[in-house]
């Protein structure tokens, strides 16, 4: 081979080799962070679940137009647990062991969440809660892994008491879905009635089933019972079928009624609203201000076709903003390093900035309670004559938590 035709030759061979190199050298692209939603989205709690999958659209696709998180792409892979234990818990193994979730949201339920929130213990995988709210969840069911965004029963049912006791109202009974959402928020709500209105009490309890729809015996019964004021917590559809069985029967006119009021019960129930109700509720758009809630309310609107977002839609939104800082703060998705970094977090909110605290992973989130009234401003019901009741004016201190765990 003559000098030239070699150089040549070689020159070839070296392009050809880098270029192959170079082509090698491209970086893989990273795998992309998987949320498990463990929602519930049959019988009563499919309003919910459906604001809530809205939030957490709006809260991925934020995340992703900055870049992801921690340089990955964010997915979520979401089931139904049917507001089942033993669904929630089969669920949620499915997607740490089959979808390679490395975080969890949900569910509703606050049965469901209590098994979730073993597994979620037992693989190590951060766990939010955005809507189910039992104080079992922040005490005797709680794991290190769990964080909390959401009101629990203690924090709203106390802040519902301090609202009403006001109005004077001694004579008083009850209904509430038969678990633990529901008997734990009739339990933080009675003794604080009790301590603010000398002579309060309580003289009939109702507890239909989270499944039952024929609330007509229920009812009956309050209306035998003859109080005052009935505290209810009944929720999602089993609310909306709760009002529109009663109200015909003159239910809210010799009884004033003081109950979880959210927007998609508002919305559903609509012009069939009963005068002289009030309401508590979690996170109201219509009582939250800020760049941030703008933001979020043009991106919520654009994707739900001009809909307003429930509280849970809000919170749902928080809840993956919890987890983003916290990832963010490890450098990592494991589940111990997340959960250290859960320890004093603070993170930016629709409701504000926020700071979870160490001995339960509560973030510091309070309760709305006010006066259900229909106004010119939105084609549903609000609350109006709205008090912010804040975080530690209702919720147990650490040592109140502590003391639930002790052997």
């Amino acid at each position: 081979m003559r000098p030239l035709r070699l150089f040549v030759f070689c020159m070839l061979f070296i392009l050809t080799v880098g270029a192959v190199s170079a082509q090698d050298a491209t970086p893989t692209p990273l795998p992309p962070i998987k949320i498990g939603f463990i929602a519930d989205q049959s019988g009563v709690g499919y309003l919910f679940a459906q604001s809530q999958l809205a939030g957490l659209q709006v809260a991925v696709n934020e995340i992703n137009a900055a870049g992801g998180l921690l340089g990955r792409r964010v997915e979520f892979v979401i089931r139904d647990a049917q507001l089942r234990a033993d669904v929630g818990t089969t669920i949620a193994r499915q997607m740490i062991l089959e979808d390679g979730v490395e975080l969890l949201v949900g569910p509703t339920s606050s049965a469901v969440a209590l098994a979730v929130a073993v597994i979620a213990e037992e693989n190590k995988i951060p766990l939010a809660l955005h809507t189910s709210n039992s104080i079992a969840l922040s005490t005797t069911g709680w794991n290190k892994y769990m964080v909390q965004v959401v009101p629990h029963t203690t924090i709203e049912t106390r802040a519902a008491a301090q609202y009403m006791s006001d109005l004077g109202y001694t004579m008083w009974s009850s209904i509430g879905p038969d678990y633990a959402f529901g008997r734990d928020g009739f339990a933080s709500f009675k003794p604080r009635l009790e301590e603010l209105v000398p002579g309060a009490q309580i003289i009939s309890e109702q507890w239909p089933p989270l499944s039952e729809r024929d609330l007509t015996t229920y009812i009956t019964a309050l209306q035998a019972a003859a109080p005052e004021a009935i505290f209810g917590n009944l929720w999602g559809d089993q609310f909306v079928t709760f009002t529109q069985q009663a109200a015909p029967v003159g239910l809210f006119e010799t009884s004033t009624y003081i109950g979880l009021m959210d927007l998609d019960y508002m919305r559903a129930i609509g012009d069939d609203l009963p005068d002289g109700m009030y309401g508590y509720t979690r996170a109201p758009f219509y009582a939250l201000e800020g760049e941030m809630v703008d933001s979020f309310m043009e991106r919520y609107q654009r994707l739900t076709a001009g809909q307003y977002p429930a509280d849970w839609a809000i919170m749902m939104y928080d809840a993956v903003m919890a987890l983003r800082a916290a990832v963010e703060q490890a450098g990592t998705t494991d589940g111990d390093a997340v959960a250290a970094a859960f320890d004093g977090l603070e993170f930016e909110s629709l409701r504000g900035t926020l700071t979870i605290r160490d001995c339960d992973h509560m973030a510091n989130v309070g309760a709305y309670v006010g006066k259900a009234t229909y106004t010119d401003e939105y084609p549903f019901p609000i609350l109006t004559e709205t008090l912010f009741v804040p975080f530690d004016e209702v919720a147990l201190t650490c040592e109140e938590v502590l003391a639930t765990r002790a052997p």
